[in-house]
Protein backbone atom coordinates (compact mmCIF):
# COMPACT_ATOMS: atom_id res chain seq x y z
CA UNK A 1 0.00 0.00 0.00
CA UNK A 2 2.49 2.01 0.82
CA UNK A 3 4.64 1.47 -2.05
CA UNK A 4 1.58 2.09 -4.24
CA UNK A 5 0.70 5.31 -2.80
CA UNK A 6 4.31 6.32 -3.35
CA UNK A 7 4.35 6.25 -6.92
CA UNK A 8 1.07 7.90 -6.97
CA UNK A 9 2.99 10.80 -5.62
CA UNK A 10 5.67 10.49 -7.71
CA UNK A 11 3.71 10.48 -10.93
CA UNK A 12 2.22 13.68 -9.56
CA UNK A 13 4.88 15.34 -8.47
CA UNK A 14 6.06 14.87 -12.46
CA UNK A 15 2.90 15.83 -14.00
CA UNK A 16 3.25 18.86 -11.86
CA UNK A 17 6.64 19.81 -12.84
CA UNK A 18 6.23 19.46 -16.39
CA UNK A 19 2.36 21.28 -16.64
CA UNK A 20 4.65 23.65 -14.63
CA UNK A 21 7.16 23.73 -17.26
CA UNK A 22 5.19 24.26 -20.11
CA UNK A 23 3.09 27.39 -18.50
CA UNK A 24 6.34 29.18 -17.04
CA UNK A 25 7.80 28.30 -21.34
CA UNK A 26 4.31 29.51 -22.98
CA UNK A 27 4.82 33.19 -22.28
CA UNK A 28 8.25 33.46 -23.50
CA UNK A 29 7.29 31.85 -26.42
CA UNK A 30 6.01 34.24 -28.62
CA UNK A 31 4.01 37.48 -28.32
CA UNK A 32 0.21 37.54 -29.55
CA UNK A 33 0.00 41.66 -30.95
CA UNK A 34 -2.62 41.11 -33.23
CA UNK A 35 -4.26 44.86 -34.12
CA UNK A 36 -7.58 43.69 -35.44
CA UNK A 37 -9.11 47.48 -35.14
CA UNK A 38 -6.11 49.27 -37.34
CA UNK A 39 -7.73 52.94 -37.75
CA UNK A 40 -5.52 54.73 -39.43
CA UNK A 41 -3.85 58.04 -37.64
CA UNK A 42 -3.82 61.39 -38.72
CA UNK A 43 -1.43 64.00 -40.27
CA UNK A 44 -0.33 65.25 -37.16
CA UNK A 45 1.40 61.73 -36.48
CA UNK A 46 1.81 60.41 -39.90
CA UNK A 47 3.80 62.90 -41.97
CA UNK A 48 7.37 63.36 -41.12
CA UNK A 49 10.31 61.21 -40.12
CA UNK A 50 12.98 60.46 -37.73
CA UNK A 51 16.07 62.49 -38.62
CA UNK A 52 17.43 62.31 -34.72
CA UNK A 53 20.35 64.02 -33.44
CA UNK A 54 22.64 61.12 -34.91
CA UNK A 55 26.51 61.14 -34.29
CA UNK A 56 26.90 59.44 -37.70
CA UNK A 57 24.31 58.48 -40.44
CA UNK A 58 24.55 54.85 -39.00
CA UNK A 59 23.02 55.55 -36.00
CA UNK A 60 19.15 55.30 -35.15
CA UNK A 61 17.49 57.89 -34.85
CA UNK A 62 15.12 58.88 -31.91
CA UNK A 63 12.06 56.04 -32.24
CA UNK A 64 8.61 55.83 -30.93
CA UNK A 65 7.81 52.33 -29.65
CA UNK A 66 4.17 52.76 -30.66
CA UNK A 67 2.07 52.55 -33.72
CA UNK A 68 2.75 55.71 -36.04
CA UNK A 69 0.49 54.81 -39.20
CA UNK A 70 -2.24 53.63 -37.38
CA UNK A 71 -4.00 54.63 -33.45
CA UNK A 72 -2.61 52.67 -30.59
CA UNK A 73 -5.01 51.93 -27.49
CA UNK A 74 -4.54 51.75 -24.04
CA UNK A 75 -6.93 50.78 -21.47
CA UNK A 76 -5.12 53.17 -18.86
CA UNK A 77 -5.45 57.06 -17.90
CA UNK A 78 -1.87 56.82 -16.88
CA UNK A 79 -0.19 54.67 -19.11
CA UNK A 80 3.71 54.13 -19.64
CA UNK A 81 5.48 55.40 -22.75
CA UNK A 82 8.18 53.92 -24.31
CA UNK A 83 10.99 54.63 -26.72
CA UNK A 84 14.64 54.51 -28.57
CA UNK A 85 18.17 56.75 -28.25
CA UNK A 86 21.04 55.92 -30.14
CA UNK A 87 22.78 58.28 -27.38
CA UNK A 88 22.02 60.62 -24.50
CA UNK A 89 19.96 63.12 -24.68
CA UNK A 90 17.20 65.09 -22.31
CA UNK A 91 14.24 65.07 -24.09
CA UNK A 92 10.58 66.80 -23.51
CA UNK A 93 7.68 64.34 -23.72
CA UNK A 94 3.71 66.46 -24.01
CA UNK A 95 0.35 64.70 -24.34
CA UNK A 96 -1.86 66.40 -26.88
CA UNK A 97 -6.00 66.08 -26.68
CA UNK A 98 -8.00 66.16 -30.00
CA UNK A 99 -10.18 68.70 -29.35
CA UNK A 100 -11.61 67.92 -32.76
CA UNK A 101 -10.38 66.09 -36.44
CA UNK A 102 -7.75 69.48 -36.84
CA UNK A 103 -7.70 70.93 -33.43
CA UNK A 104 -5.35 69.71 -30.61
CA UNK A 105 -4.53 70.67 -27.27
CA UNK A 106 -1.77 69.73 -24.39
CA UNK A 107 -2.75 69.06 -21.11
CA UNK A 108 0.01 70.50 -19.58
CA UNK A 109 3.73 71.75 -19.48
CA UNK A 110 6.36 68.90 -21.30
CA UNK A 111 7.82 66.71 -18.98
CA UNK A 112 12.08 66.79 -19.25
CA UNK A 113 13.79 63.89 -18.18
CA UNK A 114 17.31 62.71 -19.16
CA UNK A 115 17.82 59.00 -21.67
CA UNK A 116 20.71 57.27 -21.58
CA UNK A 117 21.18 55.33 -24.92
CA UNK A 118 18.63 52.41 -25.34
CA UNK A 119 15.00 51.61 -24.36
CA UNK A 120 13.63 55.17 -22.65
CA UNK A 121 10.11 54.88 -20.86
CA UNK A 122 7.89 58.23 -19.31
CA UNK A 123 5.52 57.67 -16.56
CA UNK A 124 2.93 60.19 -16.29
CA UNK A 125 3.33 61.92 -12.40
CA UNK A 126 0.54 61.99 -10.26
CA UNK A 127 0.03 66.20 -10.88
CA UNK A 128 -0.56 65.52 -14.76
CA UNK A 129 -4.14 65.02 -15.74
CA UNK A 130 -5.79 61.85 -16.13
CA UNK A 131 -6.55 60.66 -19.59
CA UNK A 132 -10.53 60.24 -20.52
CA UNK A 133 -11.83 57.06 -21.71
CA UNK A 134 -13.14 57.32 -25.66
CA UNK A 135 -10.80 60.58 -26.06
CA UNK A 136 -7.99 60.49 -28.71
CA UNK A 137 -4.37 61.78 -27.92
CA UNK A 138 -1.08 61.95 -29.16
CA UNK A 139 2.50 61.67 -27.55
CA UNK A 140 4.93 63.76 -28.05
CA UNK A 141 8.61 63.68 -27.66
CA UNK A 142 10.95 66.84 -28.58
CA UNK A 143 14.86 66.58 -28.81
CA UNK A 144 16.95 69.71 -28.93
CA UNK A 145 19.59 69.65 -31.98
CA UNK A 146 21.84 71.80 -33.27
CA UNK A 147 20.35 74.23 -36.17
CA UNK A 148 16.44 72.24 -35.96
CA UNK A 149 14.54 70.11 -33.50
CA UNK A 150 13.75 67.09 -33.45
CA UNK A 151 9.74 66.16 -32.76
CA UNK A 152 8.35 62.56 -32.87
CA UNK A 153 4.79 61.88 -32.27
CA UNK A 154 2.18 59.04 -32.11
CA UNK A 155 -1.54 58.58 -31.67
CA UNK A 156 -3.55 56.65 -29.42
CA UNK A 157 -7.11 56.19 -27.70
CA UNK A 158 -8.06 55.42 -24.38
CA UNK A 159 -10.84 52.47 -24.24
CA UNK A 160 -12.59 50.77 -21.92
CA UNK A 161 -11.19 47.12 -21.05
CA UNK A 162 -13.49 43.99 -21.74
CA UNK A 163 -14.07 41.86 -18.70
CA UNK A 164 -12.90 38.94 -19.94
CA UNK A 165 -9.33 40.31 -20.25
CA UNK A 166 -9.91 42.22 -16.56
CA UNK A 167 -10.32 38.51 -15.45
CA UNK A 168 -7.52 36.83 -17.29
CA UNK A 169 -5.72 39.46 -15.76
CA UNK A 170 -6.54 38.62 -12.06
CA UNK A 171 -6.04 35.16 -12.76
CA UNK A 172 -2.27 35.31 -12.62
CA UNK A 173 0.30 37.36 -11.05
CA UNK A 174 2.88 36.13 -13.83
CA UNK A 175 4.22 39.57 -16.11
CA UNK A 176 4.57 37.69 -19.14
CA UNK A 177 1.42 35.67 -19.30
CA UNK A 178 -0.08 39.30 -18.51
CA UNK A 179 1.68 40.82 -21.42
CA UNK A 180 0.61 38.41 -23.60
CA UNK A 181 -2.84 39.24 -22.63
CA UNK A 182 -2.89 42.25 -23.36
CA UNK A 183 -1.37 42.42 -26.80
CA UNK A 184 -4.13 39.60 -28.14
CA UNK A 185 -6.30 42.48 -26.54
CA UNK A 186 -4.85 45.60 -28.83
CA UNK A 187 -3.89 46.76 -26.03
CA UNK A 188 0.22 48.03 -26.93
CA UNK A 189 0.77 50.31 -24.33
CA UNK A 190 -0.41 47.74 -21.54
CA UNK A 191 1.83 45.13 -23.64
CA UNK A 192 4.81 46.71 -23.42
CA UNK A 193 5.01 48.24 -20.49
CA UNK A 194 4.37 44.90 -18.79
CA UNK A 195 7.18 43.02 -20.83
CA UNK A 196 9.77 45.60 -19.81
CA UNK A 197 8.98 45.32 -16.20
CA UNK A 198 11.04 41.61 -16.62
CA UNK A 199 13.49 43.44 -18.89
CA UNK A 200 17.08 45.03 -18.27
CA UNK A 201 17.30 48.89 -17.64
CA UNK A 202 17.45 50.68 -20.94
CA UNK A 203 16.49 47.17 -22.60
CA UNK A 204 13.41 45.41 -23.95
CA UNK A 205 14.03 42.07 -22.90
CA UNK A 206 13.13 38.62 -25.00
CA UNK A 207 9.29 39.56 -24.30
CA UNK A 208 9.77 43.23 -25.25
CA UNK A 209 11.56 42.38 -28.53
CA UNK A 210 8.88 39.66 -30.12
CA UNK A 211 5.98 42.33 -29.24
CA UNK A 212 8.37 45.20 -31.07
CA UNK A 213 8.85 42.64 -34.06
CA UNK A 214 5.22 41.84 -34.28
CA UNK A 215 3.99 45.44 -33.94
CA UNK A 216 6.48 46.18 -36.43
CA UNK A 217 4.66 44.36 -39.24
CA UNK A 218 1.68 46.67 -39.04
CA UNK A 219 3.24 49.52 -39.28
CA UNK A 220 2.60 49.10 -42.98
CA UNK A 221 -0.82 49.59 -42.51
CA UNK A 222 -0.43 52.73 -44.95
CA UNK A 223 2.89 52.21 -46.61
CA UNK A 224 1.63 53.87 -49.74
CA UNK A 225 2.06 57.58 -47.57
CA UNK A 226 5.73 58.18 -47.39
CA UNK A 227 6.56 55.03 -48.00
CA UNK A 228 10.16 55.27 -47.89
CA UNK A 229 9.75 56.56 -44.29
CA UNK A 230 7.62 53.79 -42.89
CA UNK A 231 9.77 51.63 -44.93
CA UNK A 232 13.13 53.26 -42.82
CA UNK A 233 11.06 52.82 -39.47
CA UNK A 234 10.29 49.52 -40.13
CA UNK A 235 13.83 48.37 -40.35
CA UNK A 236 14.56 50.82 -37.33
CA UNK A 237 12.30 49.09 -35.08
CA UNK A 238 13.37 45.13 -36.23
CA UNK A 239 16.96 46.66 -35.56
CA UNK A 240 15.92 47.92 -32.25
CA UNK A 241 14.20 44.56 -31.34
CA UNK A 242 17.43 42.59 -32.68
CA UNK A 243 19.75 44.37 -30.30
CA UNK A 244 18.25 45.74 -27.57
CA UNK A 245 16.98 41.85 -26.38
Amino acid sequence: MSQFFNKTINVKLVTSCVVGLLLFLTPLASANFRPGDRKPASDYTRSGGSRGCPKSDNQIPLTLLAPKTYIGYTASTRPTFAGYVSSSHEIEFQIFEFVSNNTVTALSNPIKQNTSPGIFQVSLPESYPKLTVGKKYFWQVAISCPGDDLVERAEFMVVEIPSTIENKLLATDNGLQKSNTYAAANLWYEALAEALKSASPGKLGQVGSNLVQEFAKYESARLKDNEELVKKRIANLQTIANQEK
